[in-house]
């Protein structure tokens, strides 16, 4: 008999993974309430990784069945379009607090029988569920998010760059790290998660969100105003094209109908070759250049960003950001291609090799 299919079920792990991977690319949790807060944290604390997972599970699919009330286990909930898929995922992303398992509700006893299986009567679901059953869906979703975050702060890694002091990362050292990085041939992925990253850390002291999505992904499917977008107190108020290719010359008019859809003040351009571009280089040239349009458009040189930020952050900082980068690779949602992730791993430690051999 093949199992049967709920697309609720599909639809909650399918928007649990979604929320994960926003925590993974460094998004921000909007806490719930003290009370909520706290259940989910002895939940945490007191729980198996099994049943810790499978309350995720519960949270998400109530918040896209609102009338499931917690007294059953959802049909299509075990197996290869539920806790199978959903523990599979998790474990792409190297989270460990749902500990490698493969499936949850084998895992908890409720293979069998699963109609007489009442997670709100169970001792290890009841103050949970209990806490969360009578929520507002606002609240709900905060709660949610907050799971979500912890699982995403479980993330385990070998980073590719281990915690070198400030004689291994030196300007000159980073900069010639950066230079190399950008061009391996990632097919735009390791330039873009590299400016983000940098930017993030140059950013944070400002209290500004740097955000990022997937390369190959339109804007406008994505509803984003560029490669790299900056938020301030939840506005979105810059944003970012970056690009190794020559094409974005050709596309300036569609970044200055961005600025207006986003009511965007500022496009940044960060482009390899402009140094190398009299047309777009030159001040004067540029001014021409971009006179037609009646927009501030900034073009930069990608080289000489990556030569900013080694100069103008600190070692941490500048392993922080060659460390994030990978986990964006890593991340399904803007990544999650392992070949990519070698080649980035195995330039990071010949630069190490490199270094040492000075």
């Amino acid at each position: 008999m093949k199992p049967k299919r709920n697309i609720n079920v599909e639809r909650a792990v399918e928007l649990a993974l979604k929320r994960i991977d926003y925590f993974l690319a460094g998004g921000e949790v909007e806490l719930p309430t003290p009370g909520s807060r706290h259940a989910c944290d002895r939940l945490l604390e007191g729980q198996s990784a099994s049943t810790i997972t499978a309350c995720l599970f519960f949270t998400f699919y109530r918040l896209v069945e609102p009338t499931y009330d917690f007294t059953r286990q959802p049909v299509g909930s075990r197996g290869k379009f539920g806790d199978k898929w959903f523990c599979e995922e998790l474990s792409k992303r190297n989270l460990t607090l749902h500990n490698n398992i493969k499936a949850y509700f084998e895992n908890i006893g409720s293979k069998g029988g699963v109609q007489n299986f009442n997670p709100a009567q169970d001792p290890r679901y009841r103050g949970y569920l209990t806490t969360i059953a009578n929520l507002s869906p606002e609240e709900l979703k905060r709660v949610a998010d907050y799971l979500s975050a912890k699982f995403a702060e479980s993330q385990r890694l070998i980073q590719p760059l281990p915690p070198v002091g400030a004689d291994i990362l030196t300007f000159a050292r980073a900069k010639l790290l950066f230079h190399h990085l950008i061009t391996l041939p990632t097919e735009g992925f390791v330039p873009q998660f590299l400016i983000t990253a940098l930017l993030s850390e140059f950013r944070q002291k400002e209290g500004i969100e740097v955000t990022t999505h997937h390369p190959h992904a339109s804007d406008t499917f994505d509803s984003t105003a560029g490669d790299i977008e900056e938020w301030l107190h939840g506005k979105l108020f810059r944003a970012y094209e970056v690009t190794v290719r020559d094409d974005w010359k050709n596309r300036v008019s569609g970044f200055k109908a961005k600025m207006d859809k986003f009511g965007l003040r500022k496009y940044t351009i960060i482009a390899s070759g402009v140094r190398g571009d009299a047309k777009w280089y030159s001040p004067a040239n540029l001014v021409l250049a971009l006179e037609e349009y009646g927009r501030d458009i900034a073009v930069l040189d990608i080289e000489e960003v990556l030569n900013f930020m080694a100069a103008e952050l600190t070692p941490k900082e500048l392993r922080d950001a060659v460390n994030q980068v990978y986990k964006y690779l890593s991340n399904p949602h803007l990544c999650g291609r392992h070949d990519l992730m070698g080649k980035y791993r195995a330039a990071v430690s010949k630069w190490l090799d490199d270094v040492d051999s000075i």
